[in-house]
């Protein structure tokens, strides 16, 4: 990863940056996190978005 992508996801709260780590980087499956973690894979999705959401703001800018 480079350094602003490091930079940005260690601005995310923690859940959030776990969520978009373990989803996108680890390749863990929505519904193998819920299992892990206890949250509904609704509320993963909207966890991943929301840090998606400052991704994109984050790194534009």
């Amino acid at each position: 990863m480079g350094e602003e992508l490091d930079d940005a996801l260690a601005e995310l709260p923690a859940a959030q940056r776990e969520v978009f780590e373990k989803t996108e980087l680890l390749g863990f499956s929505y519904q193998d996190l819920a299992a892990e973690s206890g949250d509904s894979v609704q509320a993963l999705l909207s966890c991943k978005h929301k840090a998606v959401l400052f991704l994109r703001t984050r790194l534009r800018s």
